[in-house]
């Protein structure tokens, strides 16, 4: 039988096999062995925690009594063991996160080989249905048996081409689960590089902590009369605070400077200084040391892209709320500043979301405005700058307060801290969680050395 002459039957048995067929598929394919490993990592992961809340515990409970030379070993060493195992959560998670990429990697292929399997189904029952279109009414009864097999067929393409139209807004409904799962693939993979760079962080800080306890060890000689002196001599350690605060050394400020800031912005504020100080020596680190990106081709551009990749609905989003927003921002804030828009660095496009945050602090220019009026009112500075460290240092401060952070509230700390770097103080994901135990392990080594 040619084309042309297809029957009724063949046309129906082929739209009803595409319509059964589709519906009896998921949406996306299950693998498991991959699950169950991402479901292990994460038991891993909370027991790691439970490990460095308890390393936490040991470490208060020694710093809170009087500071003998026995007492400042135990100190190190639970704080030691707090980040090496800060450093085992680090890279669970980042294994956990890798599964998921590629469990999401998976069900997206699986997915868009099943729509384009349907789609070209589909696009073959539209071919065979328009040319039975181009016959005659004739032709078409002639090709049945009996009048009543032509009526009854006839019901049979109605009700099959509705079951059609369901199948069609099925794909239309798996086309925007594919667009979900690829934003989410997109911010899984930016949490992996987030979490890189903390482990980088954290490995760094592990080398200080032990190096501080080989140091003690050495100059004491194991007497504690030894050790009293040097605390006597020693009220501000400089040369640890500069390990501490490495990176926003690196940056042009001094440790004198960046403790005499910090300690202004936090009292202004009411937060605890080296709160402050471990936050935005992991956020110069995670922006690359204040950046080295242009606000054009980094932020602006980056966000130009998004929007031509992103679905209709959302392009609205990235286009005006985003790109022209941030560069009227961006360009409000320089213009104040007399400064050259081109000359001025930001952090870099990373590979996940645009870059554009601005000095030591990492703000980005949109939120910097909504700063402002406080950076005037607790420096007195009539054009706050963020490249400036002291008026940086209070805008963070500020930002923290607000998302509960206190000089007397450790659970607030975290919050803010989570809040500071998602924009949730209840987020729960590893890089939220990592983030905050980076930051109080690293505020108390600072706090000891103040």
């Amino acid at each position: 039988m040619s084309v042309r002459n297809i029957s009724l039957r063949a046309l129906i048995l082929n739209a009803t096999a595409i319509a059964v067929v589709f519906n009896l598929l998921t949406p996306a394919a299950s693998y498991a062995g991959i699950t169950e490993e991402i479901q292990a990592r994460q038991r891993q992961i909370d027991e790691l925690q439970r490990q460095i809340d308890e390393y936490e515990t040991q470490a208060q409970a020694v710093g809170q009594k009087s500071r003998t030379l026995e007492n400042e070993i135990a100190r190190l060493n639970a704080q030691i063991g707090q980040i090496a195992a800060q450093i085992r959560q680090l890279e669970t998670s980042i294994d956990q996160t890798g599964l998921e990429i590629t469990e999401t990697t998976n069900d997206i292929a699986a997915a868009e080989r099943k729509m384009n399997l349907h789609l070209e189904a589909l696009a073959q029952y539209i071919r065979t249905s328009n040319e039975m279109d181009q016959q005659s009414f004739a032709q078409l009864i002639l090709q049945n048996n009996a009048l009543s097999d032509f009526f009854d067929y006839a019901q049979q393409i109605q009700r099959t081409q509705d079951s059609l139209r369901m199948t069609i807004r099925s794909i239309r409904d798996l086309h925007a689960q594919l667009d979900s799962r690829r934003e989410e693939l997109e911010g899984k993979k930016g949490e992996l590089e987030r979490m890189k760079e903390l482990t980088e962080i954290q490995k760094r800080d592990l080398a200080s902590t032990k190096g501080a306890k080989n140091t003690v060890l050495k100059e004491t000689k194991g007497q504690e009369a030894k050790f009293q002196q040097i605390i006597k001599s020693k009220k501000q350690d400089l040369a640890r605070l500069r390990e501490q605060i490495n990176y926003l050394v690196a940056s042009g400020i001094s440790v004198e400077d960046a403790v005499s800031f910090a300690q202004l912005a936090a009292i202004g504020a009411g937060i605890r200084p080296a709160f402050l100080l471990a936050l935005l020596e992991t956020e110069s680190r995670l922006g690359r040391n204040v950046g080295t990106g242009n606000w054009q081709d980094d932020m602006y551009l980056c966000y130009l892209r998004l929007a031509n990749i992103a679905k209709t609905a959302e392009r609205k989003q990235y286009y005006q709320n985003r790109a022209e927003t941030e560069k009227n921002a961006f360009l409000a804030v320089i213009g104040k500043l007399g400064l050259d828009a081109n000359a001025v660095k930001v952090s870099k496009e990373p590979s996940y979301g645009c870059g554009g945050a601005m000095g030591p602090a990492q703000f980005i220019p949109s939120t910097w405005l909504g700063y402002e009026s406080e950076v005037i009112r607790i420096t007195g500075h009539t054009v706050p700058n963020p490249w400036n460290f002291q008026d940086a240092f209070t805008a963070a401060a500020v930002k923290l307060a607000r998302a509960g952070a206190s000089s007397k509230d450790r659970t607030g700390e975290v919050r803010a801290a989570k809040a500071y770097i998602s924009g949730n103080p209840s987020c729960t994901s590893a890089t939220c969680t990592n983030y905050a135990n980076t930051i109080l392990k690293k505020a108390a080594d600072i706090e000891q050395d103040l």
